[in-house]
């Protein structure tokens, strides 16, 4: 008794017969569509997976250093000196009479303050944000001591 297996859909052939060139063509080309869409379906999830991983690390990146925000916003110290901070790592410490522009970073509750002219001395400070009040305790670069500025509208 001879087994016979049934076609396979799309295959319409009688037992021992030969596949012709054009059909063994057609085979041919429905396998090779098919392994091209196995490849661009990998790339793709491939590539999805990198972006997400490029997005998580930049994120990452971004909430340990340089966090510069916290400050962003005018401080009135004692009614004639004003620090302004833009948000993005630099500003202006402003007198009656004269200002002094700076670039600074944050580092936790670190800030370091560097200033564009020489003749200020850069200065680092601990800091905490409470409602409008902005503590900084002075430390390298400082005469020490501790100033509490005020939010302004």
């Amino acid at each position: 008794m001879q087994d016979y297996q049934s076609p396979r859909s799309g295959e319409h052939r009688q037992p021992g017969r030969y596949l012709s060139e054009s059909e063994r063509m057609a085979q041919r080309n429905k396998k090779k569509k098919k392994k091209q869409k196995q490849r661009r379906m990998l790339f793709g999830g491939a590539a999805a997976v990198l972006i997400v991983i490029v997005v998580v690390i930049v994120l990452i990146v971004k909430g340990c250093f340089g966090r510069t925000d916290a400050l962003a916003g005018t401080w009135d110290f004692d009614g004639t000196m004003t620090y302004v901070f833009d948000g993005n790592g630099t500003g202006v410490m402003a007198l009656p009479s004269i200002s002094y522009d700076f670039t600074y970073t944050i580092d936790g509750n670190t800030l370091v303050i560097d200033y564009s002219n020489e003749s200020v001395h850069d200065s680092t400070y601990e800091f905490t944000v409470d409602g409008d009040i902005l503590t900084m305790v002075g430390g390298e670069g400082t005469v020490g001591g501790t100033y509490k500025l005020t939010r302004q509208e």
